[in-house]
Parts: C-alpha cells; structure tokens; sequence
C-alpha cells in the first residue's frame, strides 16, 4: 500500500470536514476495519557491571512486542521484565496503547476532532536521520512499504549518587513511531528503563489548521494500560493520596481502595499528589506487595463536555471479548457494570493532555506555495509539545536497583531477593 498521497488527501478530508453538516461530524465514514499485521519483538539488557562493584544480579533485561494497526497507532501487544538475567521472565503488560486523540478547538466548538478512531490515519514513514546515533529502523510491518518504528538505546541520565560508590546513569530501550494525522504529526512513545519503570509518551507537532492558525486548542491523549503484573489475574487498584492538615505541622498519606473497590473514575489533585496503584498477591523478599505507581506528568486537567473526560483517570476489569472494549470514549458504558477492581484482571485508563496556544514560532504564512482559494501559504511546524505519565515498580526489587552491593556471605541465599514469595495462609492471619 502506497501512502504517499494520503497527506494531501487528509487535508482535502479536513476541508470537507469543515464544510460538512452536523450529522456528518460523528466521522463513521472514515473508519476502516482492517487486520493488523503480526507484533515484532525486541529485547534490551542493562549490566549492573556498568556501575561497578560485584553486586550478584547481573542486571536486568526488558522483551518487548509491539504491532502497528488502523485506528491504534503504534501499540504494545506484551511486556516483560527480568529483575536478574538469570531469572525467567515477569510479565508486566498485557497490551499499552492510545485509545483515542481527542482535539477539540476553543473558539470553534464545532471542530472537535477524534484523530485516532474517527480518521483512517496511517503511520508515518521514519528514516535513518530519525533513528539518530543510537537507533535504528524496525523492519516494515508486512504489506508496507516502508519502516514506521524506530528502536533507540539511550542514557537517561543520573538515577543515583552517592558518597562511598560514585554515580550510575541509567538506560532505556524506547520504542517509537509518528501518526501521520493530516496536518498535525502525534509520536508516540514507550520508553522501558533499566530499573522497570515504563513511561508513556506522545508529541504532538507539525502545522496548524488551515483556517484556524491562531486558535486554541487541547491536544488530549487517553491512554487504555492493560497491566497484567505476575500472573494478570489477581491485581487490585489503590488510590495514594498525601493530605496536609492546615491546623498543625503534621501531614497523613493514605493508601485506599480505588473508587471504594469498584469500577469508575477519580480526578487528579495537584495538592494531594494523587497516583494510582496496582498491587499483587504477591510479594518482595521483605514481605511488602509488589505493584506499580501509575505518575502522571500534568500541565493541567482537560475538561470538556464530553464524558469521557471528566475524570483523569479510570479502571475497569478486562473484558476484550468486548466490540467497544478498546474505545475511550465509551468508558461510561464500560463502568457502568461497576465490577470490583480488586484480585482481578484490570486495565487502567488515563488521560495527558497538551494544550496548544499558538505563537509565531509554529510557522509563518505566506511563506509557501497557494493551493486554493484562500490557502495562507503557511509553512514551518510547531515544536514537539509532549504529554505522558509513567509507570513504576514499587517493591519489585528489595534493594536499590544497579547499586554495586558486595556479593552474599556463604551462608546467605543469594536468589533470595529474586524470590516472588506467594503469601501464605500464616503470614495473612492478623497478629497479636
């Protein structure tokens, strides 16, 4: 299939798009169901030997698919981690993906655009200047004609110092690719770090809309986590909040049931430092529950008419045997069952949002050739604004991770800190 055309034609689309009658914005016309071709796989390794000293795990190791597909975008099909290279794989990730790019303008509320699921956008061709120094293209999907992912290795920077065993800098695998959304461009971005974080990313660039240079308008990305941690069936969602009390110096964190145990939705707040949790059944070597700290990274709270976003984040159980299981904005039928979210298979919902107030550095018009009646010539492409959240372990290791430990006495179990230790009936009774 030849996408070359499909730009200028998508720009042809949003015109008539502007022009149609309110019932041709419901946008079923430019959906297409379509077969997504086979995940890929990748692998990375992180040596502790980078940091020194002779810590007995010899680092850790990230196995990655991922798959391209109609409506979705680049999406990720499975994720694995090891905490040590000797040991067998730990799934995290059932499936991770963008479940809908909601734009909707300010002043004209009539442009409302659902750039994932409402339009047939196709993935962007990437080239090496893309991959940079340290990257490299994934082979093409099968049926196109040209490679969509880009494979990076790169240093994240310091993630500990110390005075007695100097500096580590971490690493991450990260694996993107770019929507190719008419006149807008969406990279969308999973990063998997050495230490077992996961971070969410999509950046949104490209031109303004024609007609519309110089208005506002929220670039909102609903992120659909299907968090299958250990075995996937036995994880509950919490909910971390930190209260301040105004009367005193003394302040309360409170871990609780998300949405008392149930399916729903809950708002961010900036003063509480909210996250979201899912633990296991399962623990550490210091008997603490092993999960996962979802931390959005927030410019603010998108707010619109629109169910779906009212609320900055959501759980509900998985069910994809579901036809509209993967949609966002069909969260309030998907909740409306208010199933437990408790020792169970669950999928987290979240909302980033980037809000876009044009200013000259997005591009300048009457700068390029003139199309049609009316086109500015603009020319120029606003700079990446990025959005996301991250996923990260909490308990997973027992110690800090890449820290160079002197290795185990002789008597000591050196995989000890490796064990998931399932709880047993003794250690859940209450104590005296």
């Amino acid at each position: 299939m030849d996408f070359s055309v499909v730009r200028p034609g998508a720009i042809i689309v949003l015109l008539a798009w502007m022009l149609a009658p309110p019932a041709a914005l419901a946008q079923p016309f430019f959906r297409r169901a379509l077969v997504d071709p086979p995940s890929q796989e990748v692998t990375a390794e992180f040596l502790v030997s980078e940091s020194g000293g002779l810590e007995p795990r010899k680092g850790t190791a990230w196995k990655v698919h991922f798959a391209r597909g109609m409506h979705k975008g680049l999406y990720i099909t499975g994720a694995w981690y090891k905490r040590n290279l000797s040991e067998d794989w730990i799934r995290i990730l059932s499936d991770a993906r963008i479940a809908e790019l909601f734009v909707p303008y300010h002043q004209s509320s009539d442009i409302r655009y659902f750039d994932l699921t409402g339009f047939s956008f196709p993935m962007a061709r990437v080239r090496e200047e893309d991959a940079g120094p340290n990257g490299n293209l994934m082979p093409p999907f099968p049926g196109d004609p040209y490679p969509t992912v880009v494979r990076e290795f790169r240093d994240r920077g310091v993630v500990w110092k110390d005075f007695a065993h100097g500096v580590r800098r971490g690493k991450e695998l990260v694996i993107w690719g770019a929507l190719e959304a008419a006149n807008y461009m969406y990279i969308i971005s999973y990063s998997f770090h050495d230490d077992g974080t996961i971070s969410f990313r999509v950046g949104v660039t490209g031109q303004n809309l024609p007609g519309h240079r110089k208005e506002s308008h929220m670039h909102n990305a609903h992120w659909r986590i299907d968090i299958d941690l250990i075995d996937g069936k036995k994880n509950s969602a919490m909910v971390m909040r930190h209260v301040e009390d105004p009367a005193s110096m003394a302040a309360e964190d409170i871990e609780e049931p998300f949405n008392r145990g149930f399916e729903g939705g809950i708002d961010w707040d900036a003063k509480e430092f909210t996250m979201v949790r899912i633990e296991t059944d399962r623990k550490n070597a210091n008997g603490k529950p092993i999960g996962y700290d979802l931390m959005p990274l927030r410019m603010g709270s998108a707010r619109h008419n629109e169910d779906f976003t009212q609320h900055d984040f959501w759980v509900t159980r998985s069910h994809p045997e579901r036809p509209l299981e993967y949609i966002f904005s069909n969260l309030a039928n998907l909740v409306k069952d208010e199933e437990e979210v408790e020792s169970a298979d669950i999928v987290l919902w979240a909302t980033s949002s980037s809000h876009h107030e044009p200013r000259d550095e997005d591009g300048k018009p009457d700068s390029a050739p003139k199309f049609w009646p009316g086109d500015d010539g603009w020319e120029g492409s606003a700079l990446v604004m990025w959005s996301g959240l991250d996923l990260r372990p909490r308990n997973f290791f027992d110690r800090t991770p890449f820290y160079p430990y002197p290795p185990a006495t002789p008597a000591a179990n050196p995989n000890r800190n490796l064990e998931l230790r399932q709880e047993t009936a003794a250690e859940a009774q209450p104590k005296d």
